[in-house]
């Protein structure tokens, strides 16, 4: 092996290790942003979107797919959340990560949402399942941040949950 193809195999190392670290951010970010919406640390998913990002979550809520300010997106999850359910648990089944170069990237999962509810008295579990895609982008301060979530629903179902 030469000195130059040396270099190269090195450089070719470091560029796949840059790209597993992006790889693992990316992944931090989605599950991240699962993990605080149930842990209600509203404030804190802020630093995980972009200003604006485009979001699809019409076949949950019927809203018209947009771009949405961040703030806005977290505070409409923050007052569903807060007035309908007393806890959520956001469970990320599958995940699966496409660079599509080295500042953007595609995230497709596999998700089961359990949402649990009180009325009169009585308790429900209401689980969604579907998929969310995303679209991350890598700032320059070298962060991935989301761009785009597009949950799509596959089916849905409502249990009491025993007293």
């Amino acid at each position: 092996m030469t000195f130059r193809s040396s270099v190269r195999k090195n450089q070719q190392l470091k560029a796949k290790e840059d790209e597993m670290t992006d790889k693992q951010q990316i992944k931090e970010v989605v599950t991240s942003v699962a993990q605080l919406q149930d842990l209600k640390q509203w404030e804190r998913l802020e630093s995980y979107f972009v200003r604006k990002p485009f979001v699809d979550s019409k076949s949950i809520n019927g809203e018209m797919p947009a771009q949405v300010p961040k703030k806005r997106l977290i505070d409409s999850w923050r007052r569903e959340i807060g007035t309908y359910f007393y806890a959520t648990r956001h469970f990320i089944k599958k995940l699966a990560v496409r660079m599509l170069n080295s500042r953007r990237a595609k995230v497709s999962t596999t998700v089961e949402h359990v949402h649990y509810v009180a009325d009169r008295g009585d308790r429900y579990a209401w689980t969604v399942r579907g998929t969310i895609d995303y679209m991350l982008i890598k700032t320059t301060a070298g962060t991935w941040k989301i761009s785009q979530m597009i949950f799509r629903m596959h089916d849905q179902a409502v249990r009491p949950l025993a007293a």
